[in-house]
């Protein structure tokens, strides 16, 4: 006689944490979604100015190294708080979700007020 059940149920305090690891991997992809988006609308405003700048014979060189340099900048940091995150022995998709919360406002502010100037 079989005493073992059709289909193996898994201990409830591992449903809660695929069901909190699921939760964190949506919020980090909604994040970084929206940060992306943001950073794309950023950049393309940027280049439409060099564009208008280069077409009127100025330097564009400058402000481009500059919006670089602060791309490169913030990068280094959210990859410093990401693995820094580490100490607290938080999981892959928790971190991410933490670092895309740092990264949204940013991008996501420039973008509004880059819109409603």
């Amino acid at each position: 006689m079989n005493t073992y059940p059709a289909y193996p149920t898994r201990p409830a305090h591992l449903a809660r944490t695929r069901r909190r690891e699921q939760f964190a991997s949506t919020l980090a992809v909604v994040l970084w979604a929206l940060t992306a988006k943001a950073v794309a609308v950023c950049l393309a405003v940027i280049l439409l100015i060099a564009g208008w700048s280069a077409a009127e014979g100025a330097s564009v060189g400058e402000p481009l190294l500059q919006v670089a340099g602060v791309l490169v900048a913030a990068g280094l940091v959210l990859t410093a708080a990401y693995h820094g995150l580490r100490v607290f022995g938080l999981t892959a998709a928790t971190r991410a979700a933490v670092v895309g919360a740092i990264a949204l406002p940013g991008p996501l502010g420039l973008a509004v007020y880059l819109f409603t100037r």
